[in-house]
């Protein structure tokens, strides 16, 4: 490789944020990168169970829509959840005329330091005492702390398209389909035949306003036989669901919607078309029709969403001038890796998943709060995050230098999470922040699980993020922002820990449920990823008080001084102390559920200072070989780049590679670039395949001291990058 100018060297520097290193100057050419996986669709079946086809998303972090192949949400698809049209700022909360209480899902549970405090667990494995009437209150407090508040689904935009006998098209009459999503613009072009009748669409999604616009071309049109239909289905519990049509005017309709007192508006601009209303029904969608112009073979519409009626409505050429400027400049900002010139052909998939990665975690996960497992493409668990994969969902937004994409939770964080976190600590009587698992923005109240509320790793995710933050931008406005969340947090990783006399030691849980899920949470104590989480935290919350001039917290050292070690057994890492959990593992038929190897996240995730590194290495080829002979191993898609980042930590860089790529159900990205594991899509999978191979590409802390020290050394791949961040 050629020495480079100085010159090239300082526009390749200038290309990373917050000053990361570029290990390699080769300038990439990121639009030649980007543009090489473009997705494009030639075939289509919309009866296909789910992960066989998924819809083209597009969106801008806070609103996004998925079409299908006509270019609109034409065709109600089966089991992939393919229609919705949702955002970050519309929830609904369900009238509550019975009188639930958010603490009649609460169950007193005693921890391991004796005491009794109340956990949202109420649910049907406690119910075999209680009278018929009385399962029926308990069951409908749980339905409706679990479902509310719920994201809202905005609406769906289809088309009506008719043969010429009549009838509505099918999936089927769809023939020559091209569609393709040109990812460096954003923009959806969709063309097809419907009874040898061309029909061209180009959709797309308004980088700053919530707003769809899309441009339909086809003698359909003058023929009466092509018109679109808006559709606005009422939530589940709804009492109320009213809409009227505000101030029209004849280029312009302003629907607003009242459901329960939630409102939001859809305003519509249609130059060339006209808006009429159907009759309505209660417990019906609302629907309208947009009927283009007879005679005309071309129009556009743009469809914007918002808490308010807006002032104006963008046109379709503003949008896609705005687009046609947002994505590239989303595209050159931050880091790009480039695999294009390696020997394993493997290259291009492993390519592949990273760019439609970065396009899809930006399209779903750069919102105000952090995402649902399925983003903005689809309800999983009623609209509600999980705190405890946030990680997965965004670390990779610092590794790759764009923070600021994550600015949105960040606020979310440091304001109503925060509160809501000490909130729960206090109700629970702790000190401190504590983090709850399943939640919506608001935060106000845990939505009751089985289990879930005895979930821990989100506490120490908090504290990871806040160290994240501060190695992105690493000043005191910084260190001040994440101040509170800092220290909350880890007063309450000290409070939650009892210190047992006996063994002269701190120990964690019970009750705690650890991420393999394979074992009791009331009996459960010292898992590994948990224990790994609560060192770590207290030592950066020391470091935090040190770079803040503050003094150590003198009780937090004594902790770290008797915390118990991860567990080890037979020379293999422990998922708790008190689980055999993977020392009794045996041949199992193929797709049984044993557990996920959560317990790498220990050593994969993190550096894992405590970690036993021999035994590591043997737990890891342990269950690496039995995945191979059995599949006894539940894996999820964040599983394996969480794997793969343990294999690099280990000095295995051929098996990362192996296990980003390895062929399992829950490791298949489909042609859209979903991840079909878990939720459908699940974006932890996605963010965790970007954080893997920022780890892989720029290294970790104390990684070998050679360039892509998680690639294998071979030959076998040249690893081009620019602009990451050294991992933790």
């Amino acid at each position: 490789m050629m020495k480079p100018t100085i010159g090239l060297l300082a526009i390749a520097m200038a290309s990373s944020s917050f000053g990361a290193e570029a290990s390699n100057p080769d300038i990439i050419d990121r639009q030649a990168l980007v543009t090489r996986h473009n997705i494009t669709i030639t075939s289509f079946d919309e009866t296909a169970n789910r992960g066989e086809w998924t819809p083209i998303q597009i969106g801008n972090g806070n609103f996004a829509i998925g079409v299908d192949a006509t270019g609109l949400q034409t065709f109600m698809l089966q089991g992939n959840m393919g229609h919705a049209t949702l955002s970050d700022w519309a929830w609904y909360t369900a009238p509550n005329p019975e009188n639930y209480r958010a603490e009649e899902s609460f169950i007193p549970i005693t921890g391991g330091d004796g005491k009794q405090r109340p956990y949202a667990i109420n649910g049907k494995h406690h119910w075999s005492e209680l009278s018929p009437e009385e399962v029926k209150r308990a069951e409908g407090v749980w339905n409706y702390f679990r479902e509310n508040p719920g994201r809202l689904s905005l609406g769906q935009i289809r088309f009506e398209i008719k043969t010429r006998n009549g009838q509505r098209i099918k999936g089927g009459d769809l023939k020559n389909l091209r569609q393709t999503l040109d990812l460096w613009t954003g923009v959806v072009t969709s063309s097809y035949e419907i009874e040898g009748a061309p029909v061209e669409v180009i959709t797309l999604c308004h980088p700053q306003q919530d707003a769809v616009a899309v441009k339909v071309k086809s003698p359909l049109i003058g023929e009466g036989r092509l018109r679109v239909l808006f559709e606005l289905p009422p939530p589940r519990g709804a009492a109320s669901d009213t809409l009227k049509v505000e101030n029209p005017t004849p280029d312009r309709s302003n629907l607003l919607r009242d459901i329960d007192g939630t409102r939001y508006a859809v305003s519509i601009s249609h130059p060339s078309a006209v808006l009429t209303q159907s009759p309505w029904k209660p417990g019906q969608p609302h629907r309208f029709a947009l009927e283009p112009k007879r005679g005309a073979e071309e129009f556009a519409f743009v469809s914007q969403f918002s808490p308010e009626v807006p002032a104006s409505v963008p046109t379709f050429a503003e949008t896609l001038a705005a687009s046609e400027k947002s994505w590239p400049e989303f595209w050159k900002s931050g880091a790009a890796i480039d695999l294009s010139e390696s020997n394993d052909p493997r290259w291009r998939e492993l390519e592949r998943r990273i760019v439609l990665g970065q396009y899809l975690t930006k399209v779903n996960s750069t919102g105000n709060s952090p995402p649902q497992e399925s983003g903005l493409f689809s309800n999983s668990w009623n609209g509600k995050f999980h705190l405890e994969m946030t990680a997965w969902h965004g670390i990779h937004f610092a590794l790759w230098g764009r923070p600021e994409q994550v600015e949105g939770w960040m606020d979310w964080y440091t304001g109503p999470g925060l509160e809501a976190a000490k909130a729960e600590a206090k109700r629970q009587g702790y000190k401190g922040a504590r983090w709850m698992k399943m939640i919506a923005p608001s935060a106000e109240w845990e939505s009751p699980s089985n289990h879930g509320p005895f979930r821990m790793t989100q506490n120490g995710h908090a504290i990871y993020w806040a160290e994240q933050m501060y190695r992105a931008k690493p000043t005191r406005e910084t260190l001040e922002k994440f101040q509170d969340l800092v220290m909350e947090t880890a007063t309450f990783m000290a409070d939650y820990l009892w210190f047992d006399e006996k063994t002269d030691r701190y120990v964690l849980g019970p009750p705690l449920l650890t991420g393999s899920e394979a074992t009791d949470p009331l009996k459960s104590f010292n898992s590994t990823v948990e224990l790994s989480y609560w060192f770590y935290g207290l030592r950066i919350a020391q470091q935090w008080r040190e770079r803040l001039g503050l003094p150590r917290d003198a009780h937090w050292d004594e902790i770290l001084a008797k915390l118990s070690k991860p567990p080890v057994a037979e020379g293999l890492v422990r998922d708790v102390e008190n689980s055999a959990l993977p020392t009794n593992l045996r041949p199992t038929p193929v797709g049984k559920f044993l557990a996920r190897p959560a317990w790498f996240e220990a050593y994969g995730c993190m550096r894992g200072d405590e970690i036993d590194k021999e035994a590591m290495v043997t737990t890891f080829e342990k269950i690496w070989s039995e995945n191979k002979e059995g599949c006894q191993w539940m894996f999820w898609g964040c599983d394996f780049p969480m794997m793969a980042m343990t294999a690099a930590r280990l000095g295995k860089p051929d098996l990362a590679i192996e296990a980003l790529l390895t062929e399992h159900k829950n490791n298949v990205v489909l042609a859209s670039g979903f991840n079909n594991a878990g939720s459908t899509p699940y974006l932890p999978g996605t963010g965790g395949i970007l954080w893997a191979v920022a780890m892989m590409a720029a290294g970790w802390e104390g990684a070998p001291d050679r360039h892509a020290p998680g690639f294998p050394d071979d030959g076998s791949w040249k690893v081009k990058w620019e602009g990451l961040q050294k991992a933790q």
